[in-house]
């Protein structure tokens, strides 16, 4: 592994201004809330067949729970307050109660007592978390003319809202938590960080969306190609994010001799190449607006051959099989070193072909 004590900044392949207004929502799944099946939170009205249309994989978003739950009170007090504890703290989701894990309704019992079981339900949500839960809406089904669910059953919905009291502990076992692959886990420390800074702090993520190259040229006996790594730089807080840097600090391939790291270059590239763009003039991030900040790679190929073969098999083990680290400072913090796996975003059928066209003059010696 490589350490990158100075990562000096690279000319960018254009300008790119803040882009798209993403839903505002913590955690790596704001892409699938963009989905219309599965914005569900804080819903008017929740019909038989929102549900049935509903996949059958619960993502961060939503999650089912069985109308048997309830015959247990001390098991559904837990289990309610662990999922609501989750919804609250990871931007808001739906649990639905009455639906079993195959999707299958089974409904719960209309009243509780005298009392009808969505009001019984409304009425034992704010005391299940603390601090209390408030932003929340409880919902009875309405059932389909030929409905599934057993005709003296209901199925309640609870929609929970990105709360601005979070974080929210379970009452029950005083434990924070958060949802994480469609599953409720408790919340890291630094989870619980991140949720009491939005209100006074911008809360940036980012993820690799994908791989542009820009140049392909001849050097030291090799092929040295620039890429360009395009990442969407989001802002899960409440507040605007005004000065942010986005840099690599480390970086390691497990598959090549370690004299092989000094191939990759992050600052200056060896050879001068020209690319085309510039410094954005505006990098302000509003809440829940995504950026897309372009850092450019180089990285020196040395394949067996002067072949397209050749070169993909270098390919292969010079970006597929490397792993970066970065980190995304901002006013008031450090941020966290985060890994980078190139492979996701790289298409070497595409690639390949590319870097012929741009290196023909290596290809046809």
């Amino acid at each position: 592994m490589l350490l990158l004590s100075k990562c000096l900044p690279l000319r960018r392949a254009r300008l790119h201004p803040v882009q798209r207004a993403g839903l505002t929502r913590l955690g790596g799944y704001t892409l699938c809330r963009q989905k219309k099946e599965l914005y569900i939170v804080k819903r008017e009205r929740w019909t038989e067949s929102d549900i049935d249309n509903l996949p059958s994989e619960e993502p961060d978003v939503f999650e089912r729970k069985s109308g048997r739950l309830l015959s247990d009170p001390g098991n559904f007090y837990r289990a309610l307050a662990k999922a609501l504890s989750a919804f609250a703290n990871s931007g808001g989701g739906s649990l639905i109660i009455g639906v079993d894990d195959n999707g299958i309704p089974d409904g719960v019992e209309r009243f509780k007592g005298d009392t009808p079981i969505r009001d019984w339900i409304e009425q034992k949500i704010p005391h299940l978390l603390e601090y209390p839960l408030s932003d929340f809406r409880v919902h009875t089904v309405e059932k389909s003319a030929k409905s599934r669910i057993p005709p003296d059953r209901e199925v309640v919905v609870i929609d929970v809202g990105d709360s601005a009291a979070a974080p929210h502990q379970s009452s029950q076992d005083k434990i924070y938590y958060r949802r994480q692959g469609g599953r409720s886990e408790p919340a890291r420390h630094f989870d619980l960080e991140l949720l009491r800074q939005r209100l006074t702090n911008p809360i940036l993520e980012f993820k690799l969306a994908c791989i542009d190259l820009l140049a392909a040229v001849e050097h030291d006996n090799g092929l040295l190609i620039c890429i360009c790594l395009k990442f969407d730089i989001h802002n899960a807080g409440r507040v605007a994010a005004y000065e942010w840097n986005l840099s690599a600090r480390k970086y390691n391939n497990s598959v090549v001799p370690e004299v092989r790291l000094s191939d990759y270059f992050f600052g200056s590239l060896p050879v001068a190449i020209a690319i085309e763009g510039g410094i954005p003039l505006n990098r302000t991030i509003l809440p829940g607006c995504v950026f897309c900040e372009m850092q450019n790679v180089g990285v020196l190929l040395r394949p067996s051959a002067r072949t397209a073969d050749a070169v993909r098999v270098e390919l292969e083990q010079m970006l597929c099989a490397a792993v970066f680290y970065y980190q995304l400072a901002t006013e008031t913090s450090p941020g966290q070193l985060t890994e980078v796996q190139l492979r996701p975003a790289i298409d070497l059928d595409s690639l390949t072909p590319e870097i012929h066209k741009k290196a023909l003059a290596y290809f046809n010696i």
